[in-house]
């Protein structure tokens, strides 16, 4: 009696050819569509970004986004191939994306950034919840109650989308807290609010002086900041103020420059009087009776 051969059978492996002819061709006719969990993206930015207008324009070619199992790259090294302008913030450690990512973990996009969820779907998808807002510049702990008691959401200051954000809402806002010193805030320093605010005040009526690389010692505790702060308007503009005495004192110089500018050698941020000189380090140290001799 013949063994039957089940699938090995004749007809068996005709059913097989024709199978695979048929997902051949339907591959060829549909690209990978058959295999795509869904529509790609379609929504282009202001200019095309590696060669296309958006990711639908890659809807036949899966491998330039998903790299193939045996090989090194990852998928998010495929996206960084096209979004050089985020590789050269990771790299530099500047921007956004360098914010929010560890500078010793290797990047992961799809964290934040999902697809195949339709040509209209937003490409953005994270908890915003728990988004490390301090990590961009301005923290949010000063700012979880609104002015008439309501919590704030992300849309109270991203009115359009969650990039972008409009400095106008900062004063609309403030202007509902306090409109006349808003008023002349605003007329004194400008609109350029995040210049100076950070969310916490560093720079504000709780600034401690004395935790930055120019304690305020002596004389200098009791000066008004704009004695050497005068007409800043700007964090920068306070961070670059000079911190060699001269650049200050240089109208309260006695000796006409004639001993250089390090004040600190001879004075103390107490007076200007009991000043300290070494004699014996100019070109004439005072031995025998000039010992004794007092500088006047």
């Amino acid at each position: 009696m013949t063994k039957p051969l089940g699938c090995l059978s004749r007809s068996g492996i005709l059913a097989a050819v024709a199978a695979l002819v048929v997902v051949a061709g339907l591959v060829l006719l549909g690209g990978g569509n058959m295999f795509s969990p869904g529509p790609l993206n379609a929504e282009s930015g202001a200019a095309p970004i590696g060669g296309v207008a958006s990711h639908a324009d890659l809807a036949r070619q899966c491998g330039a986004c998903h790299p193939t199992p045996w090989g090194t790259p990852t998928m998010a090294d495929r996206c960084l191939a096209c979004h050089t302008d985020v590789a050269a913030d990771l790299q530099n450690r500047t921007g956004l994306h360098s914010a929010l990512l560890p500078a010793d973990a290797p990047p992961s996009c799809r964290g934040c950034h999902g697809e195949h969820r339709g040509a209209d779907a937003p490409l953005t998808v994270m908890d915003t919840r728990n988004f490390p807002h301090d990590a961009v510049g301005f923290s949010l702990r000063g700012h979880q109650t609104r002015a008439d008691g309501t919590p704030f959401t992300c849309e109270s200051c991203h009115h359009d989308d969650l990039s972008t954000f409009d400095i106008a809402n900062c004063e609309s806002c403030h202007r509902d807290l306090d409109a006349p010193f808003m008023q002349t805030h605003v007329e004194t320093f400008g609109r350029a609010c995040l210049d100076c605010h950070d969310g916490l005040d560093t720079y504000g009526p709780t600034f401690d002086h004395n935790r930055t690389a120019f304690p305020l010692q002596g004389k200098h505790a009791g000066a008004d900041c704009k004695g050497c702060h005068a007409g800043m308007q700007t964090i920068a503009a306070l961070q670059a103020t000079p911190q060699d005495c001269y650049s200050c004192h240089r109208q309260d110089d006695a000796h006409n420059g004639q001993f250089g500018q390090n004040c600190a050698a001879c004075h103390t941020p107490d007076s200007w009087e009991g000043a300290t000189f070494d004699h014996s380090l100019t070109g004439f140290p005072l031995t025998g009776q000039h010992a004794n001799t007092a500088c006047e």
